[in-house]
């Protein structure tokens, strides 16, 4: 297993090329004729469980693409990232670390979210204070807000006033729709088939 590191110079090319060659070292199985647009679905080999999987270079795309926005039913039930730099509502397979991240479970390279406040309720600086001041923590703090953790509430909360109201105003723009052309991605075109070929 590598260290863990972020690695953000990952395209989305990057991504379908390191999962067909490390599908084994993966553990994942990748399924034919499931491709549609930046989706595929695949049959995690660990845990038996079959995913409808989006393909993005970093796990904060799926914000970007307002691939969580619920009217929009594409049916993706996982990512496949280059870099894990968000929270997100389900499972994340970073390629970078190769491994799986739970639903709602962030990197903890920048140590706890939950905010340690002094006698006078004042924020006492830690590593994830200092991290949240960069383009991947500011994606991990804003992530977990999304998620609705109460402790990237409670971290907030805990901001100076003016950073705090442009994070919310951030967090409203991400919970609409962008305009533009949509990522392309959809359910599953097979269904309910048990039996599909592999990628080859």
């Amino acid at each position: 297993m590598p260290k863990e590191r972020r690695y953000t110079q990952y395209s989305q090319h990057d991504v379908w090329l390191q999962l067909h060659n490390f599908e084994k070292v993966l553990k994942v199985q990748l399924l034919g004729g499931t491709i549609t647009g930046c989706s595929i679905s695949l049959l995690r080999l660990d845990t038996d469980e079959r995913l409808r999987a989006v393909i993005l270079a970093r796990s904060s795309h799926w914000y970007t693409y307002s691939l969580n926005i619920a009217e929009w039913k594409h049916g993706c039930t996982a990512i496949v990232c280059g870099t894990h730099d968000s929270c997100v509502s389900v499972p994340v397979l970073a390629l970078d670390a190769m491994k799986w991240y739970p639903a709602l479970k962030m990197r903890g390279i920048f140590g706890t979210l939950q905010p340690t406040l002094d006698a006078s309720d004042k924020l006492i600086p830690d590593t994830f204070d200092q991290s949240r001041k960069s383009h991947y923590g500011h994606n991990m703090l804003v992530g977990a807000l999304m998620c609705g953790r109460e402790d990237a509430i409670a971290r907030l909360q805990s901001l100076p006033e003016r950073t705090r109201f442009r994070i919310e105003a951030e967090l409203r723009t991400l919970h609409t729709r962008c305009q533009g052309r949509p990522l392309v991605v959809g359910p599953d075109p097979a269904g309910s088939r048990a039996e599909l070929s592999i990628v080859v």
